[in-house]
């Protein structure tokens, strides 16, 4: 009974989020998803691109052109605020879906 109520507030929660920054929407760039992602993932990481745009807008940037440029200290700030955001809402974080949306530190695996 408890997992299915935890279950319940997550979906809550999410979707007030969605609600909360879909008025931010408008004026964001388009959510393209990266290939390796499950169709969940997927919609989960169009809401934490959602969440790193609406921080860069806070920040003052302009977003609405096609060739907005940003600070990587600012996107990287942002990016795991918006990481955090969607763990703090959802309660989990795929390893494909950090991989993809979390983590821009670029590992050598093959070494």
């Amino acid at each position: 009974m408890n997992d299915i109520m935890l279950a319940v507030r997550q979906t809550c929660a999410l979707g007030f989020a969605l609600m909360l920054y879909g008025g931010l929407a408008w004026g964001l760039p388009e959510c393209k998803v990266p290939q390796g992602l499950n169709s969940d993932d997927e919609a989960n990481y169009c809401m934490i691109h959602t969440f790193r745009n609406a921080c860069l807008m806070r920040k003052g940037y302009d977003l609405s052109g096609e060739n907005w440029t940003v600070m990587v200290s600012d996107y990287e700030d942002c990016t795991i605020r918006g990481c955090e955001q969607y763990l703090k809402e959802a309660g989990s974080l795929s390893e494909a879906l950090f991989e993809k949306a979390c983590n821009f530190v670029q590992f050598d695996r093959g070494k």
